[in-house]
């Protein structure tokens, strides 16, 4: 007995003795959902499909598209309704506003942003070129063909931006040369590119933040020769997924904050698949302090992590990990900001937000955008403002405050005006 005290003495002082083990518990552990409409199961990104081929799973696409996938299961559906009120507010010093996919416009190239630039205030600002601007190919949809995109360089004049992630399933659209026109076209107009070759790393308010991207694939499209695009099959649902490649660049590139922007997740849905909150902890472990999602085209509700906090058990309304340095952190996850273009003029709302995060201390907030016809040409407006002239808009405002929480919603009293 004398011998067993030791250990019963550890095992009563272990702060971690009461979680269970990460695969016992949510996200692992969840009830699938069921009944699902046929076009609710279409997911690209596990890249079973070729929509120019299989044209039935294109017409459940475009199904989806319209419909989208509202559900999720009922322990996501919980969880993130507990996660409402733990998302920290925005707070002082360094501020880095996100936005999600900017795509194929159609028109109004060099001025779609001009109604929302005013609440891009932060120190750096980040978002994701979702199409190539190539000068030497055609911007004309009909000509490149199905889900393929490219944009006069014109659209980059309108992007109030500073940092563009440039690796994502559209990068090879027009292929290797039109990658190079890309490049070139972002660099003469001084953008900080990450996601080609190398991840970026940049100095603001004394602090060096490294931007790190990733993209889960190249529509099939094979892997540029002459270039570096950092492809991880974030969506392969029954593959034992290798993030290895992000833990090392995280090594490689030392700074005071690790922002991984991935692109990822399933197409139209308005929860992140408990696949994704499996993948999101374990980028938070390799040493993420901000994970930025863009790709499913609808906002996801985010997730703050706690890291090496044992009083934070693990589970459904809880993301808690432990990592190997014992270091106690708060990380965040956003899953997917949604759109900030019009590149779908058909569907009657499309938004997005634009997500403010303060470095320190670690806060956010939001701020909802949409797409409409402003003097005849299509722009990005914020949606509180639209919202007072179309009952619709209003509806999806609303459907927002609920869907992330106001708690760490901005005012607009926080933005320029």
């Amino acid at each position: 007995m004398l011998r067993l005290l030791p250990l019963l003495l550890l095992a009563a002082c272990d702060p971690y003795g009461d979680w269970p083990e990460a695969t016992d518990a949510f996200p692992w552990v969840y009830t699938p959902e069921e009944g699902l409409e046929d076009y609710e199961l279409v997911r690209w990104e596990t890249e079973t499909w070729d929509p120019a081929s299989d044209l039935g799973s294109a017409g459940r696409y475009l199904l989806k598209l319209q419909n989208k996938r509202m559900g999720a299961p009922i322990e996501s559906l919980e969880h993130f309704a507990a996660m409402r009120d733990q998302i920290p507010p925005l707070g002082a010093g360094v501020t880095i506003n996100f936005v999600g996919d900017v795509m194929w416009l159609g028109e109004n190239w060099a001025h779609f942003a001009d109604p929302v630039a005013h609440l891009l205030d932060g120190d750096l600002r980040v978002g994701n070129l979702e199409t190539p601007t190539s000068v030497d190919h055609s911007v004309d949809l009909e000509e490149l063909g199905l889900f393929t995109f490219n944009s006069p360089p014109e659209i980059l004049d309108g992007l109030p931006l500073d940092v563009l992630q440039l690796n994502n399933n559209h990068t090879m659209d027009v292929g290797e040369d039109g990658l190079e026109n890309t490049l070139d076209e972002v660099a003469a107009r001084g953008f900080v590119q990450t996601g080609i070759d190398e991840h970026a790393t940049v100095a603001v308010g004394g602090q060096d933040i490294a931007f790190l991207s990733y993209t889960w694939g190249l529509n099939m499209r094979p892997e540029p020769e002459g270039h570096e695009v950092f492809v991880i099959p974030f969506g392969h649902t029954h593959e034992d997924i290798d993030l290895s490649r992000i833990a090392e660049d995280v090594a490689a590139n030392p700074a005071d904050t690790h922002v991984v922007l991935v692109h990822w997740g399933f197409e139209f849905e308005y929860y992140a698949d408990p696949h994704f909150l499996q993948l999101g902890r374990r980028i938070v472990e390799a040493g993420a302090d901000v994970v930025v999602g863009q790709g499913p085209h609808v906002v996801q509700p985010p997730e703050l992590c706690r890291v090496n906090q044992p009083a934070f058990v693990p589970g459904v309304g809880t993301c808690s990990l432990r990592t190997d340095d014992d270091a106690p952190r708060d990380a965040l996850i956003l899953y997917s900001l949604g759109d900030f273009s019009t590149q779908a003029p058909t569907i009657p709302i499309e938004t997005g937000i634009i997500a403010t995060v303060s470095l320190d201390p670690l806060g956010v907030g939001w701020e909802a955008v949409t797409n409409v016809s402003v003097a005849g040409l299509r722009a990005v407006v914020p949606l509180a403002e639209h919202a007072e002239q179309s009952i619709e808009h209003a509806a999806e405002l609303a459907r927002l405050d609920t869907h992330l929480g106001t708690a760490w919603k901005r005012t607009p009293s926080e933005g320029s005006p």
